[in-house]
């Protein structure tokens, strides 16, 4: 066994007893009124944080210590996989959180100024142990509400900042968390990212939507009335597309934790993974079961080999065709589990119907058009 091997190992055995704790606390995470704040704070007290966000736990070198020995893109996906079968919901809004982290940790507005760089870095501190949650506004810059022509939300310089007005569409933790990372679009269509309050003057945030599954993410949308960003608040720009500066990975697989690409995948493969635990359990006293769960085995170690070496890039295997295999499958396991369970998996209490309706929210969370069209050429039996 290699050090690196060896090293992840340890990893996963440390992190054991929290996938233990957050696998008996999962059924809590219903409504939008069950935010999961001590399965949250629980992770930040193992250090997770600071693991998944990066070389140096989204701190420059001099910022970090020598004790922060740094996790491999390979430790993180395979963290971020046990995560997702232990408890998806949490797993969630720690990819927001995750998210916000590496766009504060990439921040290059006026880092000089002493104010700035003490807010950033004490805010960064905080959110890395867990004693704050932040999440991230920035998907109408590239996707949600494009289509109505004008930027969804808007900002205005000023003296010592802007003002920005519009809403976000899409928030996770939007009544929740302490920090929002928010993208706004000048008039001259620039762009900048800011670090928004959202206990500030002028912020609205939903009570968090009633969905089908993930409510307790309490996801919703944040109305902003001529909210004032001072300008120590500003991450990045004005600069035209401005979530293209973010800076680039550094080392295989580093981006693992951000939004889509391989995490998306990996969490799927994770609820799948639940999913097929319980397909194997009930395989000890249903013989029918055996050669349906061997077969599902063969391809969650196939699938979960290839998210690996692509996380370390040792593969040039498509992301898109990994989206696609990670969807078809937690579609398919979830499928099989609410069959094994007949009526009792659609009671209210009982995890297969959890997983099933999570399984249908990676047909939308972050889903590029092309993997959403191979998923309905394959319900009809057509190529892709």
């Amino acid at each position: 066994m290699s050090s690196s091997d060896s090293n992840s190992s340890s990893i996963q055995q440390f992190l054991g007893p929290l996938y233990d704790s957050l696998a008996k606390d999962a059924a809590k995470w219903r409504t939008t009124k069950d935010w999961p704040a001590s399965s949250l704070s629980l992770c930040g007290r193992y250090g997770l944080y600071r693991g998944l966000a990066g070389p140096t736990g989204g701190l420059t070198d001099e910022q970090s210590s020598d004790q922060d020995a740094p996790w491999s893109a390979v430790d993180q996906i395979e963290t971020l996989i046990q995560l997702a079968k232990a408890d998806l919901l949490t797993t969630f809004v720690i990819t927001q959180h995750l998210g916000a982290i590496k766009r504060i940790e990439a921040s290059d507005h006026d880092s000089s100024v002493r104010s700035n760089h003490q807010l950033h870095h004490d805010t960064l501190t905080s959110l890395l142990c867990g004693d704050q949650i932040a999440s991230v506004g920035i998907s109408h810059l590239t996707t949600s509400r494009l289509h109505l022509g004008r930027p969804a939300v808007t900002a205005t310089p000023e003296s010592g900042g802007y003002r920005i007005n519009g809403t976000i569409p899409w928030v996770t933790g939007a009544p929740k968390v302490n920090h929002i990372v928010v993208g706004a679009t000048l008039e001259d269509q620039t762009q900048i990212l800011v670090l928004l309050s959202p206990s500030s003057g002028g912020v609205q945030p939903g009570p968090g939507a009633d969905m089908i599954a993930m409510s307790a993410s309490c996801t919703d949308s944040v109305v902003l009335n001529n909210v004032l960003i001072p300008e120590d608040r500003v991450l990045s720009g004005p600069r035209g597309n401005v979530l293209s500066h973010v800076s680039k990975p550094t080392r295989p697989g580093e981006s693992t934790t951000g939004a889509g690409g391989l995490q998306t995948s990996a969490l799927a493969l994770g609820l799948s993974y639940a999913a097929l635990e319980y397909l194997r359990d009930e395989s000890v006293k249903r013989e029918n079961l055996v050669g349906i769960v061997d077969r599902f085995e063969a391809e969650h170690r196939s699938l979960h080999v290839t998210i690996r070496d692509a996380a370390d890039g040792r593969s040039n295997i498509d992301s898109g065709k990994i989206r696609s295999a990670a969807n078809g499958l937690v579609q398919r396991t979830t499928s099989a589990a609410m069959t094994t369970a007949k009526g009792a998996g659609l009671m209210i209490d009982h995890p297969v119907g959890r997983w099933c309706q999570q399984a249908f929210f990676f047909l939308v969370w972050s889903c590029p058009q092309d993997v959403a069209n191979a998923h309905l050429c394959d319900l009809v039996g057509l190529d892709s």
